[in-house]
């Protein structure tokens, strides 16, 4: 305990995530207020509130939780890895793997701590984030008259939305790992973030195109994180129509997707297979080596 107090008061006196933090917060607000509230003046005379146009849906509940998600769990997977890299690989550049190991303390447990720091700041970051949009969004319906309610078809009930919550943080573990073991392998902040970044872009191309493709090119996609990513966030949708989201990818819809069991099982084998690479590289290094 006494380390893993240690590891978040180091991380909180870093400035990255706290930039991340007011990126986060911009993108947020960029959600509610420019695809939301004036995509809604656009739209005012075409649909009412039950047909909920794509402007409507950023900012008035229960769509807009589920937008939120969405754009959070796509944006959010490559920002946590940036804090994740920088965290990792600050501590080499420092020499304070060295010293940590050097007074006794045992590999697994260092990387141990350092993993379960990132992940709670990580997990503090993206639940204020998110904890502001919903205000952001419940102030913009109410200037604009429009019922803050759940009471919708297809919406979720009050104890529904942590599950919504929980499916989206899921979307986003087996990234912010695939950071964290790519910037132990390299021992760089660059090759966790930039590896990161290649890969999430990479598959928002693929994906979208092994899918129109068909047949066994779309067997592929259970090769990608992202496949089982979308299936959770699929899961939370309210209905199946259109919606403005920051996310670059298309809207994903439930049917096309895996069961979000399933989803969730696979993302757990890619998150427990990049830590074992990641602790198994780490237990065997030489940490004497010159680093770059």
């Amino acid at each position: 305990m006494r380390d893993l107090v240690a590891e978040l008061m180091k991380v909180r006196t870093r400035w990255l995530p706290y930039v991340v933090l007011i990126t986060l917060i911009a993108g947020a607000a960029a959600q509610v207020l420019l695809f939301g509230v004036v995509a809604y003046h656009a739209e005012q005379g075409e649909a009412d509130y039950g047909d909920a146009p794509p402007g409507l849906r950023s900012f008035a509940m229960p769509w807009a939780l589920h937008t939120m998600l969405d754009s959070g769990q796509f944006w959010g997977a490559i920002f946590i890895a940036f804090v994740v890299a920088s965290v990792v690989a600050t501590d080499y550049g420092w020499g304070t793997v060295r010293l940590a190991i050097a007074r006794g303390q045992s590999r697994s447990r260092y990387l141990a701590t350092k993993l379960l720091g990132t992940t709670l700041t990580s997990a503090a970051l993206l639940l204020l984030t998110l904890a502001i949009a919903v205000s952001m969004a419940l102030t913009a319906s109410h200037f604009e008259g429009v019922p803050i309610t759940l009471a919708v078809r297809g919406g979720p009930s009050a104890a529904e939305v942590p599950v919504m919550v929980l499916r989206a943080g899921m979307g986003i573990l087996p990234y912010g790992m695939l950071a964290f073991c790519l910037a132990v392998i390299g021992r760089s902040t660059t090759l966790g973030a930039t590896g990161l970044l290649v890969y999430k872009l990479g598959e928002s191309i693929l994906l979208p195109l092994f899918e129109n493709l068909g047949g066994r090119w779309a067997d592929l996609q259970v090769l990608f994180i992202g496949h089982y990513a979308d299936a959770l966030i699929a899961a939370n949708r309210v209905d199946n129509r259109e919606y403005a989201s920051l996310a670059f990818r298309s809207n994903p819809v439930a049917a096309d997707l895996p069961d979000p069991w399933i989803a969730a099982a696979m993302i757990g084998v890619w998150t427990a297979g990049l830590a074992a690479i990641a602790f198994g590289v780490f237990a065997g290094r030489d940490l004497n080596a010159r680093v770059d």
